[in-house]
């Protein structure tokens, strides 16, 4: 039987094709024209789905700036941002612009001029960095290592010998975050310590240190024989502080299955009654299977977040999650995301070789079908973040996620 179409489903799918697509030229062109400048080329870089909220997406302009003066024909290249967010609640800032078009309403700023995360501008000021972490007067040198307009943004900064890491997150999250790592210190568990410098309070930031070792990710990607063995991770998790179960209860990914349903179906709209009907088939399983008890977990468990040397694990990153929940959602988190490694890359045998060594390991530990179904809902969270890779479109790398995603939830069914 057709699954019935959840109210405001084929809103986020339309909002995702608008932010995507050539309408919004105009807006774009708006935005530059405001500031004295002509747009000529443009490109959409990537688009964020929030379930059950906002789709931001990013991109990156060519312009010149118009009217008399030397530089007038000076080409520039220039990011700008936009969301489909709840405008009357963003504050007011001097670079972000209200559009209306398809019948949705739009915010759009200049890059890093972030609507939520305000410190943005100070955090790629290569200059203003160096004083208030550094306290040199030398540029450091800034990479971006990830940003979710709205929602966060990490910075590696690295003056000479000296490095570390700016995370931005909404104001009223940083108390939070400040907390966990203040919890992990002395815990035997290896994550960033909290710096001194702009963290204070008046800073929309965090300042953490580096650590050493190389991602997982890396290591399994390149087929090097140091990568860790899954027993090691399981003793990370059990060294996880019990004060952790004092922080707030957040539903697993897999709880959530049905809103990150909306957003997989807006980028595959096609794919909407299988991928709704997976929902509920991860949903049942999730509310029958045993998931064992509450437990301290890192809550977004994957490669990309843990560091390894010589087969150590040297780094815990992105502890944002930490808090009491079930210890097979950590273990599903990893096994997702090796799922996808795996149906990504076929011709690299190594990851299917690792996945099937996790997948032996984590049963041992969880109960299996709770396990691979909790994966396969940690898979349906990555569909809507597939991009164009690998020769590749978006979309075909979409519906590989998906069956991957699809391929868990059969070995829960075994």
């Amino acid at each position: 039987m057709p699954v019935e179409p959840r109210p405001g489903r084929g809103r986020a799918a339309e909002a995702v094709a608008v932010l995507a697509g050539p309408a919004m030229r105009g807006p774009l062109q708006d935005l530059l024209r405001s500031h004295g400048l002509a747009l000529q080329r443009w490109e959409h870089l990537r688009s964020h789905h929030r379930p059950g909220g906002a789709v931001s997406a990013l991109y990156r302009v060519q312009c010149r700036r118009t009217g008399p003066g030397p530089a007038a024909d000076d080409a520039l290249t220039l990011h700008l941002g936009a969301t489909t967010g709840d405008v009357a609640a963003a504050p007011a800032e001097p670079d972000v612009a209200t559009a209306r078009i398809a019948g949705l309403d739009l915010r759009l700023w200049f890059h890093p001029h972030d609507p939520v995360l305000r410190s943005l501008p100070w955090a790629t000021d290569a200059d203003a960095v160096a004083r208030d972490v550094f306290g040199t007067g030398e540029p450091a040198r800034l990479s971006l290592v990830a940003y979710r307009p709205l929602r966060r943004a990490v910075i590696r900064a690295q003056h000479f010998d000296e490095a570390a890491y700016l995370k931005l997150l909404p104001r009223e999250q940083l108390p939070a975050l400040r907390r966990r790592h203040r919890l992990l210190e002395g815990s035997g568990v290896p994550a960033p310590r909290l710096l001194p410098g702009a963290s204070g309070p008046d800073r929309e930031a965090v300042i953490l240190s580096p650590l050493p070792g190389t991602s997982l990710f890396r290591l399994l990607v390149e087929d090097t024989e140091a990568a860790v063995r899954p027993e090691a991770l399981l003793d990370l998790l059990e060294a996880l502080p019990s004060g952790a179960l004092d922080l707030p209860l957040r539903r697993s990914w897999a709880d959530r299955a049905e809103d990150y349903a909306a957003a997989a179906a807006a980028v595959l709209p096609g794919e909407q009654n299988s991928i709704f009907e997976l929902a509920r088939r991860i949903r049942g399983v999730v509310e029958s299977a045993p998931a064992g008890p509450l437990v301290p977990v890192h809550g977004d468990f994957h490669e990309g977040n843990l560091l390894l040397s010589g087969g150590r694990v040297t780094g815990l990153l992105d502890i944002d999650g930490l808090g009491p929940g079930r210890r097979v959602d950590d273990l599903a988190c990893l096994l997702g995301h090796l799922a996808v490694l795996a149906a990504a890359n076929p011709t690299r045998p190594q990851l299917g070789r690792a996945l099937a060594d996790f997948r032996r390991v984590f049963e041992d530990a969880a109960d299996p079908a709770a396990l691979n179904a909790r994966a396969a809902g940690v898979v349906l969270t990555l569909v809507s973040g597939a991009r164009a890779a690998n020769g590749r479109s978006r979309t075909r790398n979409a519906g590989i996620r998906l069956e991957a995603a699809q391929q868990l939830l059969r070995a829960a069914d075994r």
